[in-house]
């Protein structure tokens, strides 16, 4: 007896269970509709109330499916991500290392056998990063440069460092060189152009055809982007221009060793290897033809900018002087120069006598001021007798009519 009572227990709780959840229900019904009925019999004008109702559903609507979306959007869906010469899975478990099958084969051929497997196991989950590169071709400068000779330079140096043929260097920069290379000295400037050829600057009458015809090559050849020339009559006197593939004649690398008729001595050129002594400098300086009349070019004339010594007026044979006292270290003859005396004073001043016809000076020897040096000629480059003269500061290129009387 005592064993039946508690399943009959059980079903009577059950049975009463049932009846209160059952009798619950239908009140809970009957309050919603007793609500409704009230709120019917109110009187709402249901329809004033449909915008309000309408944007309210709008709103739910759009903010259930964000939810939606969001919800969704946690859900990670596996993915193999690879990189080159590695395999690796985003949803892959940690890498475990276990020991190799035990064979006859080496440890060697059982790891190339395990590296074969996992390739071919993933030869087609490779894929390439990319590897950014950007090819800049090379371009020639917009402009010409202004170069200082440093010490120990010299041209083909520059030119290796530009880019240039030797050859370019010295055309662009007769009137600085002097078809002297040789004779470069740290602190002169010489123009560099952006390609090889020529520097030209304009003088007074020449035209796009003459100067082209000059430099063997055509009129359109000066039309380029560093010119900006619009037509023939558009030069300037004075004007910088670039001649692409210009060429301005044969150039002598080295000084010719000719002994000039009339010296006081043998010289060969540049006087090498010949200790130097003499008087000291007075410090100031005299006119080297006695007069201060010019026939040419001023330094660093508009005219012609590379300029860098002064153009003294004299007929061929004049007598021409020593500027001041000093030593004689360059006698013969010297590229553009023709035959050419250099006076080194001892202070720091060296001065350069330009196309004389004979020279009366030797290497090594000691002039005073106002002793004569030789006579006026038109040797090297030179359009018609006269002096070319220089007065160079530690190397450096001064303006004469600075350190001459008035």
């Amino acid at each position: 007896m005592s064993k039946s009572l508690l399943p009959i227990s059980n079903d009577r709780e059950h049975h009463a269970a049932g009846t209160a959840s059952s009798c619950s229900r239908p009140l809970l019904l009957r309050f919603v509709a007793w609500c409704m009925v009230a709120v019917w019999r109110t009187g709402v004008d249901w329809r004033t109330k449909r915008p309000f109702l309408t944007r309210v559903t709008a709103h739910a609507s759009i903010i259930t499916l964000a939810l939606i979306t969001i919800l969704l959007s946690g859900i990670g869906i596996s993915t193999s991500r690879t990189a080159v010469g590695s395999v690796f899975d985003a949803d892959a478990s940690p890498l475990k290392v276990t020991s190799l099958p035990q064979s006859n084969a080496t440890p060697s051929s059982s790891l190339v056998s395990s590296a074969n497997h996992l390739y071919s196991n993933s030869v087609d989950k490779v894929s390439r990063l990319p590897f950014l590169h950007t090819t800049i071709p090379d371009r020639p400068r917009a402009h010409i440069v202004t170069y200082v000779i440093q010490p120990g330079d010299n041209i083909f140096d520059i030119a290796t460092q530009f880019d240039l043929a030797p050859e370019t260097i010295v055309w662009s920069n007769r009137e600085a060189i002097q078809d002297a290379p040789w004779l470069i000295q740290p602190g002169l400037e010489i123009l560099i152009p952006p390609v090889d050829g020529v520097c030209h600057v304009v003088r007074a009458d020449e035209t796009v055809s003459s100067i082209a015809a000059d430099y063997e090559v055509e009129p359109e050849a000066l039309y380029n982007e560093w010119n900006a020339l619009e037509e023939e009559g558009s030069l300037r006197e004075g004007q910088l221009l670039v001649v692409p593939g210009g060429q301005g004649g044969e150039i002598t690398w080295a000084p010719q060793l000719e002994t000039v008729v009339g010296s006081a001595q043998v010289s060969w050129g540049v006087c090498s290897g010949v200790t130097f002594t003499g008087p000291g400098a007075n410090g100031w300086f005299v006119y080297p033809t006695g007069s201060s009349r010019v026939s040419g070019w001023y330094f660093r004339d508009p005219r012609n900018p590379t300029h860098i010594g002064l153009d003294y007026a004299c007929r061929q044979g004049d007598p021409l002087y020593a500027a001041d006292n000093g030593v004689v270290t360059i006698a013969g003859w010297n590229g553009g120069y023709g035959i050419l005396v250099e006076v080194n004073h001892g202070n720091g001043y060296v001065t350069r006598y330009g196309h004389f016809s004979e020279i009366l000076v030797g290497c090594g020897q000691a002039v005073y001021q106002g002793q004569l040096l030789g006579y006026c000629g038109n040797t090297g480059w030179s359009s018609g007798a006269h002096l070319h003269f220089e007065i160079r500061h530690n190397g450096v290129p001064q303006d004469p009519l600075g350190y001459l009387p008035p």
